[in-house]
């Protein structure tokens, strides 16, 4: 984990709070003594439970100021996350230097995509109910209908 990281998902972690700093979780204690991996599990474990916080309070009072609190509080769990989650990609080279590694996704550009059946015969479904008491003559919109009185 770097340095950087570790600030950055720190900062998603404390809120401000009538003047003062409060954090939801400490990361850097967790960080001297768990690997990286446990402290996502952790935070991952308490996101969990925040939802099921969330899920009592709306049964009780969806009007609370702790229900937004707590969705604010899981907002910054799941960024912390996704920070840290992304520093996991970084690679280790022996000079002390750090690079982070690149995904490449594998495009599938050698099979051509198949039409199916459905989607073939979408327009000539038109062609197969018409009107059986249809004259066949078309006529315009201003035109009157003669009917049979």
């Amino acid at each position: 984990m770097t340095i950087q990281t570790l600030f950055e998902a720190q900062d998603y972690l404390t809120i401000m709070r009538h003047g003062d700093l409060k954090r939801i979780v400490d990361i850097d204690a967790l960080r001297k003594k768990h690997s990286t991996d446990e402290i996502i599990s952790f935070l991952k474990d308490y996101t969990r439970e925040k939802e099921k916080c969330l899920r009592n309070l709306i049964l009780m009072d969806k009007t609370q100021r702790r229900v937004d609190e707590t969705v604010a509080a899981m907002f910054r769990l799941h960024m912390a996350i996704k920070t840290l989650e992304s520093d996991l990609d970084v690679i280790n080279i022996p000079d002390g230097k750090e690079v982070k590694q690149v995904v490449q996704l594998k495009q599938r550009t050698e099979k051509g995509g198949r039409v199916s059946k459905r989607d073939r015969r979408r327009h000539s479904g038109t062609r197969k109910w018409k009107d059986k008491h249809h004259d066949g003559k078309d006529r315009d919109t201003g035109q009157g209908i003669q009917r049979a009185a």
